[in-house]
């Protein structure tokens, strides 16, 4: 008898012999036996002689009686019980595993118009039965996998149900169950009955001088024992129905059918996008580490298989071979589908294009170019630099070429041109690659950027409560800079002090004139409290309205004192400025680190570590060594959470500063308005210049040309157009802002404004901008989009009819990251190694130019995976209620066998 409990486990009513289960040793067993044979056949000896005189069929009678009661006390030794016990079957997993790496942006084959690996992917699961064919036998989990070590679930795939899968019903009081559990009782009831007539009959039969009295009895005591049996059977199994609803005298107890509403309603579960779930952006691609994170997961003794769909270029982690030592170990077959083409592409390509945003006339900029070639070992090509107005469509002057040699497939060759800017203006330069015959995507040959060519220094404003060393290293730094005019204002300075500026203030500017004349203002630590309300007021318009960028490094003397005040609108308008939460009594301020005495490297967030202004050299790796190297900061100013919007760059990472598992925020970043803030925990980066001068300089450097974009690029009068990232890598996601006003100069109030991106073939896709809630000035727009492939890219906004058309227009430079270039070829070698030694099989995704033995078809490969169902019986406890009444029909029974035995010896006058 089965009952359903769950998806995949059923109840069954087993009934046994507990005594028996617990007995061990052969010997046991025939103890038992021989005793019990021993035993019956002395009582049917003994019998036999005491009843010799009596007539044979009531001597049988009393033999039977006796035995019963034997038998009835034998099978209360061995303690007959029921149980209801669960029978789990775990059903067989398969795990679909998925490489999302960059390099998986890369063409599916060598098709000029070939999709992106990745989107063969997605088409694969998509478009395609594969993966119901798959859930079709097993449960299946979707996970992918990238830089990270760690695995991440992007679906679960219940197994499909089959008739094979419809679970044991239960024993429900159907109309038909019932009516024979009512017939068997009955039939019971009556030869039980008959029973007592006989014996009714047998003791009126000697007065009567019935010859065959004693048959009467025989046929009674068979009767009454038969009768007992049947009936007091029936009682005991059927435990929810009394004596009278076994007779049928009382309706049985109704059920309720528990199927809840949910379960009758169920809605099939919806489709999943995985062209939108599947985006390549992970920097390298960690096989070994993805197949060990599986193993880690899934019990290997219900995992069929691993279906590892990647391009095989296990560049980071645990190498392949290890891990498929682990899959042999544990049983667990991996089948490989590789996606891409085997043979490297003939293909030369621009990989990156790097020039300043802004230059001077008369100072020589560096244009710096890297180029990637594969399947052109040898060839020579001309890279062309075309010059021109950024009115036209293309550049067509060439101002700079150079004959560079492709010695190697997948080496990344970088070029530098030193060039004169020429008229003032904003310019468009483009790179393109001539002579490159047989290239299979000659799209990517051309990228362009655009430039600008300035007379106007970059004006930055210094605002220090003190002269700590961080204020007067920038300030020195800035002083020396060509492209800057550096002003400053040191709120402990004396008059007549020397300082190494422009101009030396000693207020802030109270009129819109001045104060927006400054393209950037970094705040050491001031005493926001020491200006007028109508100054911190300007200067939010400043931030907001005029696309200013503020950096705020935080410092110990008034941060504290001034974040204390409540009601003042000074101090209410500065902690708006900040990227993370002021608010908040003395302790949480006072919850910082004054006077350090061990220095601690910051814990770069994800962010952090793709922002292009932390990257202290030019290769990203190799800026992550510098921040290694260097040793740390010592302080910090504590602070709350990060508010809506802003983004944590680096925490401060001594672990005695975790609360609830949370550093400290040590830099952040978030839009203003159409601004930008950046914030810094401590006035300390001056400490980058014990590993290099250079480091110190390019940080701040860097930082103050991230913070002037804003300024730099607003090439419209009805607003701007930002983006966080302008340069970013495949698969990054990247903001969007826009501060936007009418025709009449007012904030816009559409709710939504649409811009474009264009891509570097011309293709156009819509990025939608929504207004943003709780922003300081209204008409602020915000939006994503994903980086899903390499190139020049640029955002259009366009504003105004055809009479008064503006288009606000941001570059986008998305890139791929070195190691994910090396190899663009599929890694077949590896994947089928890996299936070879864990018992799998390797198909091919994409492409056809694969090894003989290759599965052409990923469906085929579905047909191998064996399934691996497990299933386990877990023992239930007794039922206690069959317990009670198998003890009462037992005592029943023996009692009424003696009973009868002892008044039929009494009868016939026997001991």
């Amino acid at each position: 008898m089965n009952e359903p409990t769950s998806e995949n486990a059923t109840q069954q009513i087993v009934y046994q012999f507990e005594r028996l289960i617990s007995l061990t040793g052969w010997w046991t067993w025939a103890a038992i036996v021989v005793g019990s044979i021993a035993l019956l056949f002395a009582i049917a000896k003994l019998y036999r002689r005491d009843t010799a005189e009596l007539p044979r069929a009531t001597g049988l009678a009393l033999l039977i009686l006796r035995l019963s009661a034997m038998v009835a006390l034998m099978f209360f030794f061995l303690n007959f019980e029921r149980r209801a016990q669960q029978q789990v079957t775990r059903p067989s997993e398969a795990v679909v595993l998925i490489d999302t790496s960059q390099s998986m942006s890369l063409p599916a084959d060598q098709a000029p118009d070939s999709p992106a690996r990745i989107a063969a992917v997605a088409n694969l699961l998509q478009e395609t039965p594969w993966l119901d064919s798959v859930a079709e036998e097993h449960r299946v989990a979707v996970y992918g996998f990238d830089d990270s070590a760690e695995i991440r679930e992007l679906a679960s795939i219940a197994k499909a149900s089959s008739s094979t899968d419809v679970q044991p019903k239960a024993a429900d009081p159907s109309p038909t169950r019932q009516s024979s559990i009512v017939r068997i009782a009955l039939v019971g009831a009556a030869v039980l009955g008959f029973g007592l007539l006989a014996l009714l009959a047998s003791a009126i039969a000697p007065l009567m001088h019935w010859r065959w009295a004693s048959g009467m009895i025989l046929a009674s005591t068979i009767s009454l024992l038969l009768g007992t049996v049947l009936l007091t059977s029936v009682w005991s199994v059927e435990t929810s129905l009394s004596f009278r609803q076994l007779l049928g005298f009382a309706a049985p107890p109704v059920e309720v059918n528990e199927t809840t509403e949910e379960t009758q309603s169920a809605e099939p579960e919806e489709t999943k996008d995985w062209r939108n779930t599947l985006i390549a952006s992970g920097s390298s691609s960690r096989i070994g580490d993805a197949v060990r994170g599986v193993l880690g997961r899934h019990d290997p003794s219900t995992l069929a298989g691993i279906l590892l769909m990647t391009d095989g270029q296990n560049n980071a982690g645990i190498p392949i071979d290890d891990a498929a030592a682990f899959a042999a170990r544990d049983g667990v077959p991996v089948y490989p589908i590789g996606f891409g083409s085997p043979k490297p592409p003939v293909n030369v390509r621009i990989v990156d294009l790097d020039l300043p945003r802004r230059v001077y006339p008369g100072d020589k900029f560096a244009l710096s170019v890297v180029l990637q070639a594969s399947g052109m070992m040898g060839k020579k090509v001309d890279l062309e630099i075309l010059e021109g107005p950024d009115g036209e469509a293309e550049p067509s002057e060439i101002i700079e070429s150079k004959t560079v040699l492709l010695d190697e497939d997948g080496k990344l060759t970088g070029l530098r041109f030193d060039l004169d800017p020429p008229s003032i203006g904003t310019r468009k330069i483009a790179v393109r690659v001539r002579g490159a015959s047989g290239d299979q995507s000659p799209e990517d040959n051309q990228r362009d950027a655009r430039y600008e060519v300035v007379t106007r220094k970059v004006r930055v404003l210094l605002i220090a409560g003190g002269p700590t060393r961080e204020y007067r290293f920038v300030r020195n730094l800035l002083h020396r800079d060509r492209e800057v005019s550096v002003d400053v204002l040191l709120q402990t300075g004396q008059e007549g002090m020397s300082q190494e500026a422009s101009e030396i203030l000693t207020d802030l500017p109270s009129s819109a004139e001045q104060l927006f004349e400054y393209d950037a203002i970094v705040a050491f630590d001031p005493d926001w409290m020491a200006f007028e309300p109508a100054q911190i007021e300007l200067l939010e318009r400043w931030l907001s309205d005029m696309s200013g960028g503020l950096i705020l490094v935080a410092g110990p003397v008034h941060l504290p004192e001034w974040s204390r005040l409540r009601g003042d609108v000074r101090a209410t308008t500065v902690k708006g400025f900040f990227p993370v939460s002021l608010t908040g009594r003395g302790p949480i301020i006072d919850s910082g680190r004054v006077g350090g005495t061990t220095p601690w490297p910051l814990q770069f967030t994800p962010d952090g570590q793709r922002t292009e202004f932390l990257s202290l050299t030019d290769n990203p790796a190799d800026s992550a060594d510098v921040w290694k190297e260097f040793s740390g900061i010592y302080d910090f100013v504590g602070v709350k959470d990060p508010k809506p919007g802003a983004k944590v760059l680096a925490y401060f990472s001594d672990p005695t500063t975790s609360v609830d598992s949370r550093f400290p925020i040590y830099l952040a970043s978030q839009f203003y308005g159409s601004g930008r803030v950046f914030f810094q925990g401590s006035g300390e980066m001056w400490r980058l210049r014990a590993v290099s001068d250079s480091y110190f300089e390019t940080y701040y450097t860097k930082l103050i040309r991230w913070a002037t974009e804003g300024r730099l690029l607003r090439d419209s009068t009805r607003g701007v157009l930002l983006v966080d990232k302008p340069r970013a890598m495949v698969g990054e996601t990247i903001a969007v802002r826009a501060v936007l006003t009418d025709a009449q100069y007012r904030p816009l109030t559409e709710p939504r404004v649409v811009a474009e991106l264009v891509s570097p073939s011309g293709a156009k896709q819509e990025v939608v901008l929504r207004p943003l809630e709780g922003q300081p000035r209204p008409g602020t727009y915000g939006g994503q989009f994903v980086a899903r492939q390499s190139g020049s890219f640029e955002l259009q906004l366009l504003l105004g009819d055809a009479l008064d058309e503006q288009i606000l227009r941001q570059p986008v430079q998305i890139l791929l990251p070195t190691l994910e270039l090396e190899r663009p070829q599929r890694g077949d070698e590896p994947l089928m190694a890996l299936a070879s030694a864990t018992g799998g099989l390797f198909a091919e995704g994409s492409g056809s130019e694969g090894p003989q033995s290759a599965i052409r078809n990923p469906l085929d490969i579905v047909a191998a995976i064996e399934p691996r169902p497990q299933t386990t019986i877990l023992p239930g406890t007794p039922d206690r209620d069959f317990h009670r009444r198998r003890n009462a029909s037992l005592m029943w029974l023996i009692g009424g066998a003696l009973t009868l035995e002892w008044l039929l010896r009494r009868l016939n006058r026997l001991a």
